[in-house]
């Protein structure tokens, strides 16, 4: 019998192929080599999940109206990707995705492998920092890779994830979004999106690397209001309307797919001029802080591998390679 995620895929498929007329519970039950019993258990299951589906006791079934969900049914269908994610793992509620994937990795799931949930009770960022979690708000993914990169540069996947959802959001949004090195995504000089890469390595090379990424999609100004660090902001206020969810996770796995298949055959040098026309910080006098250290200095530029060049009042430069900008101050 096929899975409960894949046997709901089918029956979706059938209820929009059948253009808004019923189907009957017996020739689901027949399509699909289940039980009507079995049907009607999946239907209930679709249900929960949001989806108006319609019964008649002679009719059958027929789908009236799908949510603004990130489900297997409204994303792997449309999948415009290889091999990124595939497979697909949905949550309603989960502790966060990163560590649900880190677990699925422990349990050897494959290169590629992508897990999404409406919403996290223990979300973070770097630092150890709380994400905000509305449900249904928002996208929370994580992503699995196993490309067996170099420790110092497998982190550099983090800049590339930032890369592509900036890349989304002047596309498709029309937002004039930029990257706060190394992992936020900016929008009008407030945060849109944070993103947390987590590595278990041997010596020299990365066995495995789960990156997530937290994007503020549907949040009102009520739902973001708090003493953050940063000010944050969503695309539905940005854009002044509201977003489909699934149209955006889409777009964004096919773009991180191709940007992340460049960076692996070509480095992360062939994308810097990209990084560098989309960084919020470049020009500017910026205070990082990493270690127990804090400095300040002018953002240059970044190394061919993505590494911050600071110029200190003092005339020193400084090659930064983890930090977290604390502070961005307009250029002189």
């Amino acid at each position: 019998m096929a899975t409960s995620p894949t046997t709901q895929l089918e029956i979706l498929r059938e209820l929009r192929q059948s253009k808004g007329d019923f189907v009957s519970g017996a020739e689901l039950a027949d399509r699909l080599g289940i039980s009507r019993m079995g049907v009607w258990k999946h239907i209930q299951k679709l249900k929960a999940m949001g989806y108006e589906i319609s019964s008649h006791p002679k009719g059958g079934y027929r789908l009236e109206e799908v949510p603004d969900s990130l489900a297997h049914g409204e994303i792997v269908p449309n999948l415009q990707t290889k091999w990124l994610g595939i497979p697909y793992h949905y949550l309603q509620t989960v502790s966060s995705t990163n560590d649900h994937a880190l677990l699925l990795a422990a349990q050897n799931a494959p290169h590629g492998t992508v897990v999404v949930a409406e919403t996290q009770t223990r979300g973070r960022g770097r630092l150890r920092r709380e994400w905000i979690s509305t449900p249904n708000r928002g996208i929370h993914v994580s992503i699995l890779f196993r490309s067996p990169l170099p420790v110092r540069v497998a982190p550099q996947s983090t800049q590339i994830g930032a890369l592509a959802l900036v890349k989304v959001l002047r596309e498709t949004f029309g937002l004039s979004s930029q990257i706060k090195w190394p992992n936020d995504v900016l929008v009008n000089h407030k945060k849109v999106a944070g993103i947390l890469t987590e590595m278990q390595s041997d010596q020299d090379f990365s066995r495995f690397i789960v990156m997530g990424i937290g994007i503020n999609v549907n949040h009102t100004a009520e739902d973001l209001a708090g003493p953050f660090r940063y000010p944050a902001t969503s695309i539905a206020i940005e854009t002044g309307l509201p977003v489909k969810r699934q149209h955006l996770l889409i777009q964004y796995l096919r773009q991180f797919e191709q940007d992340y298949e460049l960076f692996l055959h070509q480095g992360l040098s062939a994308l810097i001029p990209q990084l560098e026309e989309f960084s919020e910080i470049l020009g500017k006098t910026v205070s990082v802080t990493y270690g127990d250290r804090e400095i300040t200095g002018r953002a240059e530029g970044f190394t061919p591998e993505g590494a911050l060049l600071l110029l200190q009042s003092n005339g020193q430069q400084e090659t930064i390679w983890v930090g977290d900008v604390a502070r961005v101050e307009s250029a002189p």
